[in-house]
């Protein structure tokens, strides 16, 4: 879904690609507004309840986004989209409540190296799937990762408990107001700059994900058998070396050499992407293309395990504001791209 959601706003509805970045942007700011919320209601005992039940409304939200878009009902599917947008972050903010709640500060490089490389594999496998798909028949993802969500809700189900109350209390805010929270966190240098890193990264991914597609279709002339493996050669280093690294990371403790290093090959590579022209031969223009993204994202994983590693080892001393800004960060630079859109 994350990977076709801007294709199929531009090629199955007909929307411009300025209109895409609209609807991108104005989903990011009520995912923000989610996240405000749950700062100024404070973090829930019962989190296990709290992703069974948004999980069912994604679930039903998925199911209803494939019926709209094979029927073209273009400000149902919007109005799916945004609330698709809402739940995202609501279930991702619980898993990181569990995350921290259930892991010992010491491991938690390894874990968040394990946490990253079971959340990219999707990345990896559904690019694959999907490239056998022409444009048209996209809107198979949506039925397709409804189902995936039946395992999930049983591990939720079955597995999962409720971490203890005091576990919890780790997190609970020491300051009143939303103002005072946002102010405490900014204050903390290492918290600031975890968040620029942060947005920076995301506002990179953000990127890749919603224009290249369309980038990739409508001037290199791709179908999605190409798209969908790039796709999974762009995403493949976040499977293949996270571990690794975050079990490095807990041995070492060099996330700022580590961060330099993917920042260093995250610039080369993308800057030689831009440079392959669509002018040269189709399969030649792929495979240079392909090996950029893969190798531009090995640098884009080490900055994301490093980042994560860092904020995820100290955030244990701070309360759920650092988790929440740190979620923000991811969804904040679709905002950008409303007030981009006045340059374009």
């Amino acid at each position: 879904v994350y990977l076709t959601n801007s294709s199929v706003l531009r090629y199955i509805f007909g929307l411009t690609t300025n209109e895409v970045i609209l609807i991108y942007g104005i989903s990011a700011f009520f995912g923000i507004s989610v996240y405000l919320l749950i700062l100024r209601l404070g973090i829930s005992e019962n989190i296990k309840k709290n992703i069974y039940l948004a999980t069912i409304i994604e679930f039903v939200c998925l199911i209803l986004m494939y019926y709209f878009s094979i029927h073209l009902h273009t400000y149902a599917f919007i109005a799916l989209f945004i609330i698709h947008n809402l739940i995202t972050p609501y279930i991702m903010f619980n898993l990181d409540s569990l995350f921290e709640a259930y892991t010992n500060i010491k491991d938690r490089g390894r874990g968040r190296g394990i946490y990253l490389t079971m959340w990219n594999i999707p990345f990896v496998i559904v690019p694959l799937i999907i490239s056998a798909l022409s444009v048209t028949k996209l809107p198979i993802v949506y039925i397709t990762s409804s189902f995936l969500l039946i395992p999930f809700l049983y591990i939720i189900f079955h597995s999962i408990k409720n971490p203890d109350p005091s576990d919890l209390q780790i997190l609970a805010s020491k300051h009143d107001t939303v103002f005072e929270q946002l102010k405490a966190f900014f204050r903390d240098s290492l918290d600031r700059k975890a968040f620029i890193a942060q947005s920076i990264l995301r506002l990179y991914y953000g990127i890749i994900t919603v224009l290249l597609p369309i980038y990739l279709h409508s001037i290199f002339l791709f179908d999605w058998d190409k798209i969908g493996l790039i796709l999974a050669a762009m995403t493949a280093p976040f499977v293949l070396i996270q571990i690794p690294f975050g079990n490095m990371e807990d041995a070492q403790h060099n996330e700022k050499g580590l961060f330099k290093i993917g920042l260093a090959i995250t610039c080369i590579f993308t800057i030689m992407t831009l440079f392959i022209s669509p002018a040269m031969e189709q399969n030649t223009s792929f495979l240079l293309i392909s090996a950029s993204l893969f190798f531009a994202h090995i640098g884009c994983s080490l900055i994301e395990i490093s980042t994560e590693s860092m904020f995820y080892k100290h955030v244990t001393e701070r309360d759920y504001t650092a988790l929440l800004m740190f979620r923000m960060a991811r969804i904040l630079p679709y905002c950008l791209g409303i007030l981009a859109l006045f340059f374009i």
